[in-house]
């Protein structure tokens, strides 16, 4: 029997033309720091042709950006740095704001720097549409002197878009910086400049690239207080240390380009996939959706069906449905989600819920193999007395 992917949010497979890309690299002799030679030349100019084309995509200048080993890196730079840098330009301020729809790497690193600079971290309420409630961030900015904000541009769990633009106006009138994780927004228009968002994050292996590359966008990369995590050669200006990985950046910026050309198209592709998952299901079974349904990664469903045991439907599926109960970051973990609390849901309910994602891979033959064998298993194991 078929084995079947959807768990795209956790990881997309290199598409083939990214990988015919990094194939005419990985060959070539130099280093692009080889400042000396021919070789070291061409590697050189292969990178800096990829930032060009970074920079017009993403709507920033090249000297912005920072190549890093993905997001996680860039989300624990962009926090440890810009802290620093929020703290030097508002002294006064001692509270970061941020919602439990972030990711480990960002929440993680918000935990340390606020307990190691002796800062309030406080939490924005979230919807139960699962959308960060602006209301309720403005009376924190009101009530608060906040130097610092972490918002997602799109939750890599519920899958939902957040108001990001209207994030950033709230923080430009009470003067708090704004760090953005972009890394599950590859179907959003990401314009860095336009945003007018102080860092921002990205990573190719959510967006058919390789996995060990993303990037550091920041207007404050020449900031004095900007501190490098890595030290070494001097690489990037001396703000991460290490040889680039040409390949992977060449694929990185095919990727991008990719989904650049084919946004459109494949964002109505996937709506069509998911939903056809999503209707298959609801023929036999009553199912919950989390999360606003049109505003949301196109191919993301975060689900529950009534009195299912996820944990026992994933096993029952196994291996030939591939799906995850929530982040790959938390393996198996059935505690009970804060993104599920604070949406208002019940712990008992959140036991069964489950995320499907389809992706450029996914085929009609694929939804309808799901959608039987996904039956098939719902009706062979007892529903949560």
């Amino acid at each position: 029997m078929k084995n079947i992917y959807l768990d795209y949010n956790s990881h997309t497979p290199c598409d083939i033309l990214v990988i015919d890309a990094m194939n005419n690299v990985w060959s070539q002799p130099g280093n692009p720091h080889s400042a000396g030679h021919y070789f070291g030349w061409v590697k050189q100019s292969i990178v800096n042709d990829s930032l060009k084309a970074f920079a017009n995509m993403y709507d920033c200048f090249e000297e912005d950006l920072l190549f890093t080993s993905g997001a996680t890196e860039a989300n624990n730079l962009a926090i440890y740095s810009g802290i620093l840098i929020a703290k030097k330009m508002n002294p006064q301020a001692k509270t970061i704001l941020t919602s439990h729809l972030e990711h480990k790497s960002v929440l993680n690193p918000l935990e340390i720097a606020a307990n190691k600079y002796g800062l309030k971290l406080i939490y924005i309420d979230i919807t139960s549409e699962g959308f960060i409630d602006l209301k309720d961030m403005q009376s924190k900015l009101e009530q608060h002197k906040v130097l610092w904000v972490s918002c997602t541009m799109t939750n890599g769990v519920i899958g939902t878009n957040q108001p990001i633009y209207e994030v950033a106006d709230l923080c430009q009138r009470y003067d708090a910086m704004l760090h953005v994780d972009a890394s599950q927004a590859g179907y959003l228009n990401i314009a860095c400049h336009d945003l007018e968002v102080d860092f921002l994050t990205l990573s190719a292996h959510k967006i058919y690239g390789p996995s060990g590359i993303g990037l550091l966008y920041s207007k404050h990369l020449q900031h004095s207080e900007f501190m490098p995590m890595i030290s070494g050669g001097g690489q990037q200006d001396g703000l991460r240390a290490g040889t680039l990985p040409v390949p992977l950046i060449v694929g990185f910026a095919k990727a991008a380009k990719l989904l650049d050309e084919n946004r459109k198209s494949e964002l109505l592709l996937l709506k069509e996939l998911r939903d056809a998952i999503l209707n298959g299901l609801r023929k036999s079974f009553t199912v919950r959706v989390f999360g606003d349904l049109n505003d949301r990664h196109p191919g993301s469903l975060y689900l529950a069906i009534e009195n299912i045991d996820s944990v026992q439907l994933l096993n029952n599926v196994q291996p030939h449905v591939a799906f995850s109960l929530g982040s790959a970051c938390d393996g198996l973990d059935r505690e009970y989600s804060p993104v599920m609390k604070a949406m208002g849901i019940s712990k008992e309910v959140a036991e069964c819920t489950f995320r499907i994602c389809v992706g450029r891979m996914t085929t009609v033959e694929e939804v309808n193999l799901v959608v039987e064998m996904i039956t098939n298993a719902v009706k062979s194991i007892g529903t949560i007395p």
